[in-house]
């Protein structure tokens, strides 16, 4: 919404203190940096470890945007919030320079069965900034070994390699999914095989996101979002409705050469653009006039008028 003043209502804001103040209580040094111990990653075939890639990362993301909401309320951030965030001596983000990836957790060595994902969440929903070959490496690391997880495993492996450009890999987890639907109701269970929870939502939620996130290319920022889109496979024409940010409402209909911006709702005081990454144009988005844009990568974002 970018609306800072829904933080400082209705609790919000005691919710984002104390959740930062909990990881406070939660490190300890380690006479280098500060780590967590004694933590459940997400992936759950391995718990009771020490400095769990994804839980560290958003510890940390969670320390940042304490600190950035204080700072817009005009309250002045904890210090040890900034201690903890800190480049080199803050909390622990397991990596492994040599094989160039992140270990799972202190102590994972390559090729441990994994049951879920867990570090590729850093790309993707975390976002957090790492090199191209870094974000490939993690994604084929714990794909190979992952023990036929659960439905949402591999939306998130999609999504990994749509971002990266490889279609043809995206294409092959993005349907790995579908072994999960049962008849007759073609409803989704939490494993491929009969077993499981059925009517697995997260696993229907893994697939959206593989939709939105994934062949949309969604990426949300504070001020702006991007779009990468790529056709889902085996689709003509797949329509996206609805997407909200800031009060604006947009549709996406996505081809295999082009993409369809259509700003269907229109605050008169704002201006909106898709800025292509490639050229840097800007093309207008003009309410409920649908402008079509070669396929590519663009930022959507307003100026005030």
């Amino acid at each position: 919404t970018g609306n800072w003043n829904s933080v400082a209502k209705d609790g919000a804001w005691d919710v984002v203190r104390e959740a930062a103040d909990f990881w406070v209580s939660r490190v300890e040094w380690d006479g280098a940096r500060f780590v967590i111990n004694g933590v459940m990653d997400p992936d759950e075939y391995h718990y009771d470890v020490n400095n769990s890639c994804f839980t560290n990362a958003a510890a940390k993301m969670n320390l940042l945007f304490a600190i950035e909401a204080a700072v817009k309320q005009g309250i002045v951030p904890d210090r040890r919030w900034s201690m903890l965030t800190d480049d080199e001596y803050g909390i622990k983000i397991p990596f492994d320079p040599t094989n160039r990836y992140h270990p799972e957790y202190d102590g994972y060595t390559i090729g441990t069965k994994v049951k879920q994902a867990s570090v590729v969440l850093l790309g993707y929903p975390l976002m957090c900034a790492m090199d191209t070959d870094v974000r490939r490496n993690d994604i084929i690391t714990y794909e190979r070994c992952t023990a036929k997880g659960p439905a949402m495993t591999y939306s998130m492996y999609a999504i990994g390699m749509l971002e990266l450009g490889d279609l043809v890999t995206a294409e092959s987890l993005f349907k790995t999914q579908f072994k999960n639907i049962t008849q007759p109701f073609r409803v989704w269970n939490e494993y491929a095989t009969a077993y499981g929870c059925t009517n697995f939502l997260t696993g229907i939620g893994g697939f959206l996101q593989s939709l939105y996130f994934g062949y949309l290319g969604i990426r949300i920022m504070e001020e702006y979002f991007l779009i990468t889109p790529n056709l889902i496979p085996d689709c003509e024409t797949v329509i996206y409705r609805g997407l909200q940010f800031h009060g604006e409402r947009f549709d996406f209909e996505v081809t295999s050469i082009d993409v369809t911006v259509t700003r269907v709702t229109g605050n008169p005081f704002e201006v909106w653009y898709a800025k292509s990454l490639k050229d840097h144009t800007k093309h207008p988005l003009i309410t409920n006039q649908p402008t079509s844009l070669p396929k590519g990568s663009y930022e959507i974002f307003c100026t005030i008028v």
